[in-house]
């Protein structure tokens, strides 16, 4: 509820009062379950596939993982789900009422489902568990991927949906500068997500063939 005189809130208690407390508490639970050593970095980034200086951030507390890796750790680690899980059940949680739950629950599981099947699809031209696509290497072994942020998300989805958009139309819809945008999309060029086809004001990205993500 809003405070009736005054133009601040009131601070969020806990443990995740802050961006530093957060990253300081994340690289403690990640040290619990892994240690601290360069085999606990190689076993994060197959969690999370996030790049090694991005492990070696968290584990430092420098910085917390981003969403997308922050969701990655919650699935695949036991240490970091439970903490969640004690995080829904403590006194600073908001208690939903049955309906509530209930609608709650319904949504989430189709979200869920959406979401097995938007990752368990095959690259193109790719079946699954096929050797030469690489599924079964191991990622210690390659190079450390690319970090994107939501922005870029956002623009691969777009991409693969064949929708024809550009460095304007991040720039409109996330309010970011036209450099800003155009870094976005030259970083994917570089990763080699994607491609432009076609002439330059006729033209579009498209998803480039077997590329990773």
């Amino acid at each position: 509820m809003l405070q009736k005189k005054g133009r601040k809130l009131p601070p969020w208690k806990g443990v995740l009062a802050t961006r530093q407390v957060y990253a300081q508490t994340m690289a403690e639970l990640l040290r619990k379950e892994h240690g601290d050593s360069h085999r606990a970095i190689k076993q994060i980034m197959r969690q999370t596939h996030a790049s090694e200086r991005a492990v070696k951030h968290w584990l430092s507390g420098q910085y917390g993982p981003n969403t997308v890796y922050f969701l990655r750790l919650v699935v695949s680690s036991p240490v970091i789900r439970a903490f969640i899980l004690g995080l829904i059940e403590g006194p600073v949680a908001a208690k939903l009422s049955g309906p509530v739950d209930r609608y709650a629950l319904a949504a989430t599981r189709a979200a869920y489902a959406a979401g097995e099947i938007a990752g368990g699809k095959p690259a193109a031209g790719h079946r699954r568990n096929d050797p030469i696509d690489g599924s079964d290497r191991d990622p210690m072994n390659d190079p450390d991927p690319v970090e994107l942020n939501e922005r870029q998300y956002w623009f691969l989805a777009r991409v693969e949906e064949g929708s024809r958009c550009g460095a304007s139309e991040i720039m409109a819809l996330w309010q970011v500068s036209l450099k800003t945008a155009r870094r976005d999309i030259a970083t994917l060029k570089t990763a080699n997500l994607i491609c432009y086809v076609g002439s330059r004001r006729k033209g579009r990205y498209r998803r480039i063939v077997g590329a990773p993500g």
